[in-house]
């Protein structure tokens, strides 16, 4: 039986660093990037995902200190001189903690009929943060930093689960990457959405939502099966 949504936050709940990503744009051709805009915004996603795939266990290190990593090999490979790595690690950090909340996912939590955890790569103190700026009062929060590692790891979610006081067939799980959201959750077990809010190609079979207001539905359906003792998986 389902008895908890576990969503993921950044690109889920609030609006992920897209127009952030402009603005290191900006920067970087400011400071003879040799890239298209484009290619500098695919960079970040690339490296930074790197970062967090090799962060883990006694490697492990927080978002902030991946961020100018991050940064320098980005300036590496582009040509960028001089830029004040700092200063742009100020401004993800306060992205993070003052990111617009989606109407779609007001509209979901307001009348979400379980219990919702959020389940996020992110530090601690720019999540404490932000739930609070937004009067959010999930049941439970476990981040990248509490795991010690960053999804799509399995661990991250076994241990959240743990946290959690729930067992992966007793939860949903939803968020925008395919990779570190969809399949993520679904090798530690769970039953799993993608938020594909900005339409892209999927997989035949994937259970996507244009929104999150759009897992509402989904719930009841799953609701119903359960009763029935449906196959959920």
């Amino acid at each position: 039986m389902i008895k908890a949504v576990i969503l993921d936050f950044y690109g889920t709940v609030v609006e992920e660093s897209y127009a952030l990503l402009d603005r290191v744009a900006d920067v970087f051709l400011a400071h003879g990037a040799r890239a298209r805009r484009e290619e500098i915004a695919a960079l970040w996603w690339k490296e930074f995902r790197l970062q967090c795939d090799g962060a883990h266990g006694a490697d492990f290190c927080l978002q902030r200190e991946l961020y100018p990593r991050t940064l320098e090999r980005m300036m590496r490979q582009t040509g960028a001189e001089g830029l004040d790595i700092d200063a742009v690690v100020k401004e993800i950090i306060a992205f993070a903690v003052s990111s617009p909340m989606f109407e779609d996912a007001r509209r979901f939590l307001q009348k979400c009929p379980l219990p919702y955890y959020i389940l996020s790569n992110i530090d601690n103190a720019e999540i404490e943060k932000i739930v609070a700026r937004h009067g959010l009062r999930p049941s439970g929060i476990y981040t990248s930093e509490d795991a010690r590692e960053y999804k799509p790891r399995k661990g991250i979610f076994d241990k959240g689960l743990q946290r959690f006081g729930l067992r992966a067939d007793e939860a949903v799980y939803a968020g925008d990457s395919f990779r570190n959201d969809y399949e993520g959750a679904r090798g530690a077990g769970m039953l799993s959405f993608w938020l594909n809010r900005r339409g892209e190609a999927g997989p035949d079979g994937c259970r996507a939502l244009p929104d999150l207001e759009a897992l509402l539905p989904a719930l009841e359906i799953l609701r119903k099966e359960s009763e029935h003792g449906d196959d959920l998986s």
